[in-house]
């Protein structure tokens, strides 16, 4: 009764020693080792080039006069569209402190600016979240129609949703755009992007 057991655990160290043949059984097909290049594209709606032809230069928004102006950036800059109403853009900024602190002690130079489309009537709101520990300062789109010539500049859509994020390299080129929310593991694909 005893070799019984024993016979099975050799059995299994000796199955375990062999080297697979052919390619992996259908079920891990999609299981594969991501390259940062794939990484990268799978966190970006559009993805642009640094040179060449289809490269696109991060034009800024007209803002309104609010806080004081961004320090000048070293490195790469986040621009986080967002709004003091939108829930999505609010829960996410947990998220982006925690990354720009990350970025941080990585030595990845990488500067946020929180680019708000609210109404003038939001400027007391806008007033309370600047007080508040953001990854970023606050800017303050200038209007409606300010907004949609910055969408048309990153080829976004004017029927896009909030939040949006526009990575831009040090040279001041477009790198990627993303519509929608971050999520934390989408941590990975942004460092691989601006660590290149």
């Amino acid at each position: 009764m005893r070799s019984e057991p024993v016979l099975l655990a050799a059995l299994l160290l000796v199955a375990c020693d062999e080297k697979p043949e052919g390619p992996p059984p259908s079920r891990f097909a999609s299981v594969k080792k991501t390259t940062q290049a794939a990484s990268a594209k799978a966190f970006c709606d559009s993805s642009y080039p640094a040179t060449g032809e289809t490269s696109k230069r991060f034009v800024p928004a007209a803002l309104r006069e609010f806080g004081k102006e961004p320090a000048k950036s070293k490195g790469w800059t986040w621009v986080n569209v967002w709004a003091t109403w939108c829930k999505p853009c609010v829960d996410e900024m947990g998220v982006l402190n925690r990354w720009r602190e990350a970025f941080a002690r990585e030595n990845l130079p990488l500067s946020f600016e929180l680019l708000s489309i609210d109404e003038p009537e939001a400027k007391p709101a806008l007033e309370e979240w600047s007080g508040k520990n953001l990854p970023g300062p606050i800017r303050w789109i200038r209007s409606e129609e300010d907004f949609g010539s910055f969408l048309d500049s990153l080829g976004v859509p004017s029927t896009a949703s909030i939040p949006i994020h526009v990575l831009v390299d040090p040279k001041g080129m477009v790198r990627c755009v993303r519509v929608g929310a971050i999520h934390e593991q989408n941590y990975g694909a942004v460092r691989d992007l601006i660590a290149e």
